[in-house]
């Protein structure tokens, strides 16, 4: 059963403790939301959860683990929608700053 309602209230718990520096209920609270998410939920809302947990692994100095965050929500995303677009290149723009961090 899609629990999607619940995932974006996991979500918003989520980025909430992120903003008050609790990453680890950050990061957990996003992975139960993507966990949540993966019925018929739509390909946007699950690259939205994954984008805010790369947000979430870069800041708490989790590197690599964001640049994979980044892939995944990328890869749910339409390159021929318009908007879905320019999500892309958001979120590829990010992933290749991080990207290059790790090569320095």
């Amino acid at each position: 059963m899609c629990k999607l309602g619940k995932a974006w209230e996991l979500n918003r718990e989520g980025m909430q403790a992120c903003n008050n520096g609790d990453f680890r209920k950050a990061e957990d609270n996003l992975k139960a939301a993507i966990g949540m998410s993966q019925c018929k939920s739509k390909k946007i809302h699950r690259a939205t959860l994954h984008n805010n947990l790369a947000v979430v692994l870069q800041m708490s100095g989790k590197v690599d683990e964001a640049v994979h965050a980044y892939d995944l929500a990328i890869g749910f995303l339409n390159p021929d929608h318009k908007g879905q677009a320019a999500l892309i290149e958001r979120f590829e723009s990010k992933r290749d700053a991080l990207k290059q961090k790790l090569a320095a």
